[in-house]
């Protein structure tokens, strides 16, 4: 062998055996370029809040009752009355007070009662009312004495869970509990009835502890109310934690070409005025939360139907969603016929 032959050093192999057979010499490879994260799958249709009916959005009454609770908890206001007519929202209003104070008053133990109707007064029913919204659950707890001690008891734990120091030094109202109890109650326009009676008998006690403040919770009474409303589909995610917003989620293509629902707020409200105009309804438009929202959520459901860059909220849209919320229906179910 020439020494001017250059070597190439290889390991014995076997015949047939291609395994350790020197090879030519590869380019380099390429770092391989990271592939983006795929999205996360977004929740099926099924599975949002909307089809379930089960979220809360503002409106300027809610709003205004957020302020009342703000205000009465910064100012140590004992109590307040918040009165609406029927289906007005009430409920839908009180889910989502709590929820804010929940989220920016975590410290606050706040307790929800549904106030039965019973046919003569039980102070037993009441507290165990209480008891069972404050989640004490104990058969042994039989005779009132030992409901008003349990409920006492439970209130305190909770408080102390919630590291109140503050209001360990407001003891005119619970007895040298150190806690203050702030109530607010919400119902029918009855409850204006209850405080009169109350002024009206001497017992200002009741009203100067549980009934100082005063709203008037109503409906959504104009296009502002409306719009209002409507922001937040606009602005609301799920799942809340980077997820699109209810509006983005059922018409994601109009949603990227600017189309927002805070837009069709007066075309809703006048859709309303005049399907209440057209069925001769007596009275001014007031329209109850759960025919609003039932309008707004059949407009978004159809959304795999009609999504499309160009596509306009026009009247028609609104039209067919007063229809489809019962709004009608109802009103002339509750209509006092006229003589």
């Amino acid at each position: 062998m020439d020494d001017s032959t250059p070597a190439i050093a290889a390991p014995t192999s076997q015949p047939g055996d291609d395994s350790q057979r020197p090879t030519a010499a590869r380019p380099p490879r390429r770092p391989r370029r990271e592939q983006p994260a795929a999205p996360p799958a977004l929740p099926a249709v099924i599975d949002h809040p909307l089809t379930k009916r089960h979220y809360r959005v503002a409106t300027a009454a809610i709003e205004a009752f957020v302020k009342l609770v703000e205000m009465c908890v910064r100012l140590m206001i004992p109590g307040a009355l918040i009165h609406a007519r029927p289906r007005m929202g009430k409920t839908h209003a009180i889910d989502y007070v709590a929820l804010h104070m929940e989220r920016h008053r975590p410290e606050l133990l706040v307790l929800r009662l549904s106030c039965e109707h019973h046919r003569t007064e039980f102070e037993g029913p009441f507290f165990s009312a209480l008891l069972g919204a404050a989640g004490v659950r104990d058969e042994n707890l039989n005779s009132n004495a030992k409901k008003r001690f349990a409920l006492m008891c439970r209130l305190r734990e909770q408080l102390m869970l919630r590291r109140v120091e503050w209001l360990r030094d407001v003891h005119d109202q619970l007895g040298g509990q150190g806690s203050r109890m702030i109530t607010f109650l919400v119902g029918q326009p009855q409850l204006l009835e209850r405080k009169a009676q109350y002024q009206l008998s001497g017992d200002e006690q009741i009203v100067a502890r549980f009934m100082i403040e005063q709203l008037h919770f109503r409906g959504i009474t104009d296009a502002a109310d409306a719009a209002t409303c409507m922001v937040s589909y606009d602005a609301s995610h799920y799942p809340e934690q980077g997820g699109p917003t209810f509006t983005q989620f059922f018409l994601p293509i109009a949603f990227g070409a600017g189309l927002r629902l805070e837009q069709s707020g007066a075309a809703l409200w006048n859709a309303f005025v005049q399907a209440h105009a057209a069925a001769q309804l007596s009275g001014p438009v007031e329209i109850q939360m759960d025919y609003f929202t039932r309008a707004v959520e059949s407009v978004l459901q159809r959304g795999p139907d009609c999504d499309s860059l160009g596509l306009q909220l026009d009247a028609a849209y609104w039209e067919r969603a007063v229809a489809q919320s019962g709004y009608i229906a109802a009103q002339q179910t509750v209509r006092i016929p006229l003589s």
